[in-house]
């Protein structure tokens, strides 16, 4: 890890920005209470609800202002995280940290985007992940370029070498957001998730204890090597940890080969991990507790057609008393599927195709990468999930009829093309579109905020190129980084823009 500091540039940008306007334009309103973002898609279920905003709502919406707009050495292609009230070498902060696709960890001053610390994590490739902050509020943790995932210290940037620390994934790109969570057994683990010979490294973060699920040779449990077989890659943009069911949920993709064999290689299949990443051996073979993987797996793997690299939207377990475990996927295959998850194949066992409870046709929405949202309405009780890709933003509503059988309903599709991962606050929805490899033909490139019961656009705010950032809120700003990332643009700088009520 070497340490770069980038304050001048981009604290200079930041004054520029407020010197146009009086600064009480841009003095945000006072949050009813404050609270963090520690992980991508909010908490560690991937839900992308955020349900502690009270300042932002849809009475007010259409009043954000830009806030600030500053400068990245380094490009993001995920989302931010954001501490409030952090003890730093410059005071106490609201601090907003975001990962460069290059190895940067940022630290900026929530209210002004100034540069608090910023150290620079490589060399190596390029990463899709996002940060991830423990419930401790201490540290701030990334699957950085280098095949480690480091510990840092959330106030001052300063890394953590000691107690095991940083611990080895083994390399290859990491293109899903790390998760962080507290499991039944007390213990709180992180979920890293890198490509190559598809790995999940679960680790204790009270001791950096790891078990290692190899996804392409999963016979190998625990081990970095002896895995001759590639691709069967963790794709899935918001990987989910189940409370309820006390399971970790990834995918593997259909790169580089063209074998499912279950034991072995999990190629287009969702894995549901133990909470502590432990491979089940049975028989020489290596298995998660359960798994989904298509009956139709040969020819959407022929075709690269990843059904999960979406993530997966765990809905609640009141929904239905047939079927209390329930998630929504969408896929690169224009369909998204609902699946029981206490029973993904309904076989009862990992290894097993087929088995989904709906299958529906989303021909509109095309290629479905990005994390979604899941929100129940408080007017009426209804569950909504709300799905971001190539063509747009979908609002689906999930019912259940009298014999508990659950069934999805595309309601309203907002066709504004490739948008990033979604989320809700204060019940508005906001995603971001004008993403992808293509961004550079994209027309629009904006954050929007959308009414999530009708599908109205309430609401925009202007960013640049960018390819899977996603934006954030937090104390009543929206933030959202941008720049041509993900290897298939330079990469090489880009912006952190903020919006706040005036």
């Amino acid at each position: 890890m070497s340490r770069a500091r980038y304050p001048l540039a981009v604290a200079a940008a930041a004054v520029l920005t407020v010197a146009l306007v009086p600064a009480s334009a841009h003095a945000a309103p006072k949050p009813a209470s404050k609270y963090d973002w520690l992980q991508f898609a909010y908490d560690p279920g991937k839900s992308a609800n955020d349900t502690a905003e009270s300042t932002v709502n849809l009475g007010n919406v259409k009043n954000l202002k830009q806030l600030f707009k500053v400068a990245l050495p380094d490009a993001p292609d995920g989302s931010p995280v954001f501490l409030h009230d952090v003890t730093t070498p410059k005071g106490v902060k609201d601090l907003v940290y975001v990962q460069g696709e290059h190895g940067h960890l940022i630290a900026m001053d929530g209210r002004t985007g100034a540069t608090v610390w910023s150290d620079s994590f490589g060399p190596g490739g390029i990463s899709n992940s996002s940060p991830a902050i423990d419930p401790t509020r201490k540290f701030i943790y990334l699957n950085a370029n280098d095949g480690k995932v480091h510990k840092v210290n959330v106030g001052d940037g300063t890394e953590v070498k000691t107690g095991g620390w940083p611990v080895s994934t083994g390399g290859g790109k990491s293109s899903s957001a790390l998760t962080i969570a507290t499991t039944k057994n007390g213990h709180t683990y992180l979920y890293a998730s890198n490509q190559g010979h598809g790995r999940v490294t679960t680790i204790d973060l009270a001791n950096a204890s790891k078990h290692i699920f190899n996804l392409s040779c999963s016979q190998h449990p625990d081990t970095l090597s002896g895995c001759t077989v590639s691709g069967a890659n963790p794709w899935a943009r918001g990987p989910a940890y189940d409370a309820n069911l006390d399971l970790f949920f990834q995918m593997g993709g259909t790169n580089n080969g063209s074998t499912f064999v279950a034991g072995q290689v999990w190629r287009n299949s969702w894995v549901a991990i133990p909470a502590d990443g432990h491979t089940i051996m049975k028989g020489g073979k290596g298995y998660p507790a359960d798994s989904y993987t298509p009956s139709n797996w040969s020819s959407l793997v022929k075709s690269d057609l990843d059904i999960g690299s979406g993530g997966l939207l765990i809905l609640p377990t009141t929904l239905s008393k047939k079927f209390p475990n329930l998630g929504v996927q969408p896929g690169k295959d224009k369909a998204i599927r609902l699946l029981n998850l206490a029973n993904l194949s309904g076989k009862g066992a990992a290894g097993n195709t087929g088995g989904e409870l709906q299958l529906l046709a989303m021909p509109q929405m095309a290629n479905m990468r990005s994390q979604g949202a899941v929100w129940t309405d408080p007017a009426t009780g209804i569950v909504w999930v709300f799905v971001t890709g190539h063509g747009g933003t979908a609002g689906i509503q999930v019912t259940v009829d009298a014999a508990g059988n659950p069934k999805m309903t595309v309601k309203w599709f907002l066709g504004t093309g490739w948008t990033s991962s979604a989320f809700v606050a204060g019940g508005v929805l906001f995603a971001a579109d004008g993403a992808g490899e293509h961004t550079t033909t994209q027309k629009l490139h904006q954050v929007q905020a959308i009414n999530p019961t009708t599908g109205q656009v309430v609401w925009t705010g202007t960013i640049g190129l960018h390819h899977w950032s996603s934006p954030i809120e937090a104390d009543g700003v929206i933030y959202m980084p941008d720049g041509n990332s993900g290897g298939f643009g330079s990469g090489t700088s880009g912006n952190l823009t903020a919006w706040s009520l005036a």
